[in-house]
């Protein structure tokens, strides 16, 4: 595992060297680069002699760092910082799972011609419009603490704080068109409990991309890592590639 010092954190990576364009995996929300999609795409990428990028934001995983003081617009700064460390100039293939296609898309945005596409695994960009209504209990948790929390299905608890809230509002991106040209891949499984299988017909619907696809899986649950799903995400990379 490799580090890189960016914007006060230590931020952890494992970086594949090989052919390009270099893949980058983005975790969700509370995960990390262990996580099953992570550990199958880095094993093909080897296989294939591909290079291949997957890394922690700040405050999670291996990375330094307090998670409460992340947000949608710092852990797209760390990935960018990444991507750039290790690629510098060449195309790249983001692909992002929940969370992790949020910053995929703002991420996406900002390498303008260098993306080459862009694969969405249940991307979840603006959540915290509408995944977080506020009970009143939450809300005095955040004004008293700077934080609420709520029970996951994939482990601790999950803790959102007034600065991933406040930040937020400045990353929302299904307000407009969202400018992005390159092949876009957007897979949802439409037994998805946390992330509504239609948010991806409304990111479709707003890319710029005319290289857009949707691809529902009807049995498929929020994760989608089962060895069926995970052989669809890496044939959908390779389709990109």
């Amino acid at each position: 595992m490799s580090s890189l010092s960016h914007n006060g954190a230590s931020l952890a990576y494992r970086f594949t060297p090989g052919a390009g364009p270099l893949v980058v995996f983005l975790p969700g929300y509370m995960s990390d680069m262990t996580g099953s999609k992570a550990e199958a795409l880095s094993d093909w990428a080897r296989a294939q002699g591909r290079a291949f990028l997957r890394l922690d934001y700040s405050g999670c995983g291996a990375s330094s760092g307090d998670f409460l003081d992340g947000s949608i617009g710092r852990w797209t700064d760390d990935a960018l910082a990444l991507v750039n460390h290790v690629w510098p100039a060449g195309k790249v293939v983001l692909v992002g799972s929940s969370m992790g296609g949020w910053i995929a898309l703002l991420a996406g945005r900002a390498l303008k011609d260098r993306l080459a596409g862009l694969v969405g695994v249940a991307a979840a960009p603006d959540f915290t419009v509408w995944g977080l209504k506020l009970g009143e209990a939450e809300r005095r948790q955040l004004q008293a603490q700077g934080y609420f929390t709520r029970p996951s299905d994939y482990g601790e608890p999950y803790r959102y704080s007034r600065t991933l809230i406040d930040d937020a509002r400045d990353q929302l991106l299904l307000d407009g068109q969202i400018g992005i040209t390159a092949p876009v891949r957007l897979l949802h499984g439409q037994r998805d409990e946390a992330v509504p299988w239609r948010l991806s017909l409304d990111i479709a619907a707003r890319l710029q991309s005319t290289q857009v696809q949707v691809w529902l899986i009807k049995d498929g649950d929020h994760r989608l890592s089962r060895e069926a799903d995970i052989a669809t995400l890496i044939a959908t990379v390779e389709e990109l590639l």
